[in-house]
């Protein structure tokens, strides 16, 4: 009878012995965290955009009476959009100096980037009609078309007919060789997406060599 009770005390004590193992086990684990961080969670964010984020406008002089519309971003380089030359009041007039269009038409893109948050992902450039007669604009994210407030010039009635050329040329973009889908149509119209003139441009600026003189490049700009 004694023999019975020291093993049934000895078979307790084992049990008990590992019941406590078995918690300290499962007391040593770490805690499980199912939640998800989404603070730095970016895989839904296209990296152009962030490059492009925060960009602004302004005019800067190129020399012999050409301005240049600029784009830039926080601690980036100027990046050229629009290039104003003489020229160009072969298509909008003579009432304007290259430094009063693009003092003009420079305010009208920070109106679109801000109306769209700040991104120039759904910024564009496109041709439309206003008042019956053929501009050309910059719409923004919630922008239906042109309207008077993001028009940016009225085309003389002899180049309407030429709108889509002419903001191809203006952009200094061939609509045939365009790459990166930079040009696109919708209804019969063209629109090129802001951030991706940026983008091109960014990349033609660092591949030409600074030029010593102020010569004028007619290939670039109106």
């Amino acid at each position: 009878m004694k023999y019975q009770l020291k093993t049934a005390i000895v078979l307790a004590t084992l049990a008990l012995s590992s019941i406590v193992g078995l918690g300290s086990t499962v007391r040593a684990l770490p805690p499980v965290d199912n939640t998800v961080d989404t603070s730095t969670n970016n895989s839904n964010v296209d990296p152009s955009e962030e490059v492009y984020t925060g960009t602004k406008f302004s005019c800067v002089s190129q020399g012999n009476g050409n301005v240049a519309t600029i784009g830039q971003r926080p601690g980036g380089d100027p990046i050229p959009v629009i290039i104003w030359t003489s020229d160009s009041s072969k298509y909008f007039g003579d009432k304007y100096t290259a430094q009063n269009r693009c003092q003009a038409v420079t305010p009208k893109f920070n109106q679109a980037v801000t109306k769209s948050g700040g991104s120039l992902k759904d910024v564009v450039l496109m041709t439309g009609r206003v008042n019956k007669s053929a501009v050309i604009c910059v719409a923004a994210a919630n922008d239906t078309g042109c309207n008077k407030d993001n028009t940016l010039f009225t085309l003389k009635p002899e180049n309407a007919r030429k709108a889509d050329e002419i903001l191809a040329q203006i952009m200094r973009i061939s609509r045939e060789g365009s790459s990166g889908g930079v040009v696109r149509e919708t209804e019969g119209r063209m629109q090129i997406k802001l951030q991706d003139v940026l983008k091109s441009n960014r990349v033609l600026s660092t591949q030409q060599p600074a030029s010593k003189t102020n010569r004028r490049d007619d290939s670039r700009g109106l």
